[in-house]
């Protein structure tokens, strides 16, 4: 298990983090703000070794100083610790999320720059991993603290809006759209496994993906005996959008829709939503064929 071990603790454990300075093109060594835990070799599974480090990570880090920490050496803290995070066991994960926030809810200065660190790893377009439940939980904190001023606090209400409409096991939100005919429509969630997919027209690699669906025969098919629905829907407002969407697939509903991106989550491009027979949302921001795969699961 030694072996094993070091693999864990050097894909997870940096204590030598590097950053490019784009403008300087310098290398700047940041050092850690604390010794980064390592699991003990008598756990056996990278779940329980991720449960361990989830749990003690931050027991090496002062937390009674009310002064800031370098922000660099705090985004590279929750860098690895966002690795353990998305394999230990999720009560652990929550429970270890908690205490930690707990522990920085009475330090409106450090709670910032946690949220900052955690908006840097495990939710913004850098980010290695999507941690969404997590995030929600430092959104939270953040938002309802009331030593933290509403100009810092904006930016992040947004985010909670938002992450909470779309999170995975929520009812997918309702939202207006113009349709092809020019007549205003509504999306709501229905009985029929629905695929939303918010995208803009011009992009190069969404053309190529459009034609392998529109060939894939099972995925017609399905359309054809109305067990599955796709909705091609552009978030935001577009001159001569109905010329960009002339010749899709006439059994996709297609429309525009205006700053949709302030209802749905959409980090990524194009955003895919996969709605179940329940409306609950199954999969987001994934890849169409994922979203097609899981589809057909939900069929059997």
């Amino acid at each position: 298990m030694k072996i094993f071990n070091r693999l864990i603790l050097y894909s997870m454990i940096s204590f030598s983090a590097l950053t490019i300075d784009t403008f300087a093109q310098d290398i700047i060594e940041i050092q850690p703000l604390f010794e980064y835990p390592s699991a003990p070799e008598e756990l056996a599974t990278l779940e329980e070794k991720s449960d361990y480090l989830v749990e003690h990570f931050w027991d090496s880090m002062d937390f009674k100083s009310k002064s800031t920490v370098d922000q660099n050496a705090l985004n590279d803290a929750f860098k690895v610790f966002s690795v353990p995070l998305r394999w230990a066991n999720r009560d652990k994960a929550i429970a270890a999320t908690n205490k930690l926030l707990q522990t920085i809810s009475k330090n409106p200065t450090l709670l910032l720059q946690f949220t900052k660190a955690a908006e840097e790893t495990i939710y913004g377009p850098r980010a290695e991993v999507w941690v969404d439940e997590v995030y929600l939980k430092f959104l939270n904190t953040l938002v309802s603290n009331k030593k933290i001023p509403a100009q810092r606090k904006k930016k992040y209400e947004d985010q909670l809006k938002v992450l909470s409409n779309a999170l995975v096991g929520n009812v997918a939100p309702e939202f207006k759209f113009e349709g092809l005919d020019g007549r205003e429509a509504t999306y709501f969630p229905m009985t029929t496994v629905t695929i939303i997919i918010f995208g803009d027209p011009r992009d190069t690699d969404w053309r190529i993906s459009r034609l392998r669906m529109e060939s894939n025969a099972a995925l017609t098919d399905a359309l054809d005996k109305g067990k599955i629905n796709i909705l091609y829907i552009l978030p935001n407002k577009l001159d001569n959008w109905k010329n960009e969407v002339s010749g899709y697939s006439s059994k996709w509903t297609v429309g525009c829709g205006d700053k949709l991106n302030e209802i749905y989550d959409m980090r990524a491009t194009p955003s895919v939503y996969l709605i179940g027979s329940d409306g609950k949302i199954l999969l987001k921001n994934t890849t169409l064929n994922m979203a097609v795969n899981k589809a057909f699961e939900q069929l059997k």
